[in-house]
């Protein structure tokens, strides 16, 4: 089992590639490795790596389409050598305290929506994404050996933490603006909709406090109804009007607890489809999925992005398979 812990825009060695014309999310790269490392590897190795993480934030870019424009530059750096991490990607957070509530989004998802005037820090990397060539073994196309993992399932995975897919609740139940439970705090948007195991909110929606006695019950509950669940209307619609559940192992694992769907209830031998977004997936090595599930959109819908384009992901890796012929925290 592997652990997960507009356009797109790249400049190499002064050469731009753009993605498909009806996405309007523009994701740049400043690739920050030295020459011969990592992303900056030589030869076809470095530019297959580069293009792959391309076609990645192509695909996240087709499923925001047309609606929302912004470009998003990610400082991206392949030198990560802890050897129980794959990849992680996060957005950066410049936002002054929005006052109480769930207003408290990273600057990727406030550009996103806002375009590119709502960037609270111009001039600054709106995110970072972080990979391990050091310690696995990885295939950016379709031409999988033995050992080898899924470049493309990761990097979407990574990318969708990046554009919002988390939650900002730590261990303890504060805020990310260090506020304690039961005092009024802002959260990501995500965190509206984190709840306890009879569906209920885990923050009010009037106060803004986090319900202490909750989250330290359902936060590390276990698997399906012990644990955290999403109630977002478009998620529990796509979940068939069940309960969507969100990993929430007995053991609180950072970065990976409370912000991933629950890998203990969504596999095959459960009569469940696995998720891109679920805290580990099912394969250590080989093809895997490459594209969101119903319910992931939804998530996506409930979280802000209310004009995402319908079963995107045909034509986005339809689009950009040349490229494949030719990235909070997973780990392993």
């Amino acid at each position: 089992m592997t652990y997960r812990g507009g356009m797109i825009g790249m400049v190499l060695a002064g050469v731009a590639w753009s993605g498909p014309a009806e996405a309007t999310v523009d994701f740049t790269f400043n690739f920050t490795d030295a020459a011969g490392v990592g992303f900056n590897a030589a030869g076809q190795t470095g530019q297959d790596r580069r293009d792959a993480l391309a076609q990645a934030a192509g695909y996240i870019s087709s499923v925001l389409g047309p609606a929302y424009t912004a470009t998003i530059n990610l400082d991206v750096n392949g030198s990560q050598t802890n050897d129980t991490t794959l990849a992680s990607a996060a957005s950066n957070f410049n936002l002054a305290f929005p006052g109480n509530g769930f207003g408290s989004a990273g600057d990727v998802q406030l550009k996103i929506l806002g375009g590119n005037s709502a960037d609270p820090a111009p001039g600054v990397a709106d995110g970072i994404v972080d990979w391990n060539f050091e310690d696995f073994q990885w295939e950016t196309g379709n031409d999988f050996q033995p050992g080898e993992i899924d470049f493309l399932n990761t990097a979407i995975h990574e990318l969708t933490h990046a554009i919002g897919f988390a939650s900002d609740i730590q261990e303890n139940g504060t805020s990310g603006w260090g506020d304690a439970p039961g005092t009024g705090s802002a959260w990501s948007p995500f965190d509206e909709f984190v709840a306890f195991t009879d569906g209920t909110s885990i923050i009010d929606g009037t106060t803004f406090a986090l319900d202490g006695t909750k989250w330290d019950a359902a936060s590390v509950g276990g698997a399906g109804a012990a644990g955290l669940q999403f109630n977002g209307p478009n998620a529990v619609a796509a979940a068939g009007g069940n309960p969507v559940y969100l990993y929430s192992p007995t053991t609180w694992e950072g970065g990976s607890s409370g912000s991933h769907l629950d890998t203990d209830f969504y596999f095959a031998g459960n009569g469940q489809i696995e998720n891109m977004m679920n805290h580990a997936s099912s394969l250590s090595e080989g093809l895997d999925i490459r594209e969101f599930t119903a319910i992931e959109l939804g998530i996506l819908k409930d979280i802000g992005y209310t004009q995402l384009v319908p079963e995107p992901s045909t034509l986005a890796l339809g689009a950009l398979a040349f490229l494949a012929c030719a990235s909070r925290r997973r780990s392993a």
